[in-house]
């Protein structure tokens, strides 16, 4: 049976052009969001800059491009760039001792580097303690130290590979150490204005911020214990209210917008910001260790092409950032509803891209 994305984008052409709005419209109604924003860029230029739906289903808003929302977990991206930086400038080595891992909770202390942190493997929880998720109570810099402090890894470092939120949370003070100024002044003065990315940040994103929904109908995960800031009918839906990620904010608390996130992918791509962090840096980024992960991605192919990712979820707002490493074609993905599926939606306009690409060379 045909996969139902390559039918619809054969539908979408218009002689031997690919119209990547359609597409986004056809996948906003087919998986029910209110809003998405996406662009698509190759070596030489935004290919795409989009949006369709709204922002804002009380007041009308509409989404574009420029709107912000939350990255999620795109946010360890950032914070992988940031750290590399440091790296680069000999602030920083990857094999540095991080301090204060489970140290007054194993004897004798684990050996945990700032590499491991990075690649998932230093044998961290998810997650740690914390019930953020369905309390919105994000701990604070003293509360993420006494945890990590107080914790027991799971495995000894470098054993194994788990997903952490709470691991990349750690790199926040590593940051912040080797940069001598808060992760939140660092990320702002080494990596989003120098790239012009000025509808991005940590702090509060104010009135420009997209709203966030439910599902038609269901909350997440279930009505009985749904997650943190649900509030308000808005219809058929929940409006899910913004929370700070304080100390976690290295790993998904990150705001941004799809045209300042395409900003960053040119850069990972090598198309800009070569005086931000250099090729053979950059290259650490797509590099494959353990899990076939890089650092702040997740490495693979599509429909046989070499490819770097990341995901990322908060507060109803799911993102996607693909990147074609063989093609130089970047991906970004906004969606405001906990219905989307923003990885399709990166692989349907990635896919357009690339048919459009073939029929040009033609």
């Amino acid at each position: 049976m045909a996969n139902p994305w390559s039918l619809l984008l054969i539908a979408l052409m218009s002689g031997g052009e690919m119209n990547l709005q359609l597409i986004l419209d056809e996948i906003r109604i087919e998986q029910d969001v209110p809003g998405i924003s996406a662009v698509v860029t190759n070596r030489d230029e935004v290919v795409f800059s989009g949006a369709s739906g709204k922002a804002d289903l009380e007041t009308g808003r509409e989404m574009s491009p420029d709107t912000i929302l939350y990255a999620g977990s795109i946010s360890k991206i950032f914070t992988a760039v940031l750290a590399l930086q440091l790296v680069e400038n000999d602030e920083l080595s990857l094999d540095d001792v991080v301090p204060g891992i489970a140290a007054r909770s194993t004897r004798p202390s684990p050996t945990i580097r700032v590499s491991q942190l990075l690649t998932h493997t230093a044998g961290l929880d998810r997650e740690g303690n914390f019930d953020y998720w369905f309390s919105a109570d994000f701990p604070d810099d003293a509360e993420l130290a006494q945890y990590l402090a107080d914790s027991d890894l799971r495995t000894p470092p470098g054993d194994s590979v788990h997903y952490s939120n709470i691991g990349y949370a750690a790199l926040g003070p590593v940051i912040a150490r080797a940069s001598h100024q808060s992760y939140d002044n660092a990320l702002n003065d080494r990596l989003l204005r120098p790239l012009g990315m000025n509808s991005s940040g940590t702090l509060d994103p104010g009135d420009g911020l997209s709203a966030g929904y439910s599902p038609p109908n269901r909350v997440i995960p279930n009505a009985d214990r749904p997650f943190a800031g649900l509030g308000r009918y808005v219809g058929s839906r929940r409006i899910r209210e913004y929370h700070n990620a304080n100390a976690m904010t290295p790993a998904f608390g990150v705001f941004t917008s799809a045209n300042d996130l395409s900003r960053l992918a040119r850069m990972l791509l090598g198309f800009t910001g070569n005086d931000l962090l250099s090729a053979d840096m950059r290259s650490q980024l797509v590099t494959a260790r353990a899990g076939n992960r890089g650092l702040g991605t997740r490495l693979g192919t599509f429909k046989g092409r070499r490819v770097a990712r990341h995901g990322g979820w908060f507060a109803a707002h799911r993102t996607h950032l693909l990147l074609d490493l063989s093609s130089g074609i970047a991906v970004v993905v906004l969606a405001n509803s906990d219905s989307a599926s923003p990885e399709k939606i990166a692989e349907a306009l990635l896919d357009g891209a690339l048919i459009s690409g073939s029929n040009e060379s033609e």
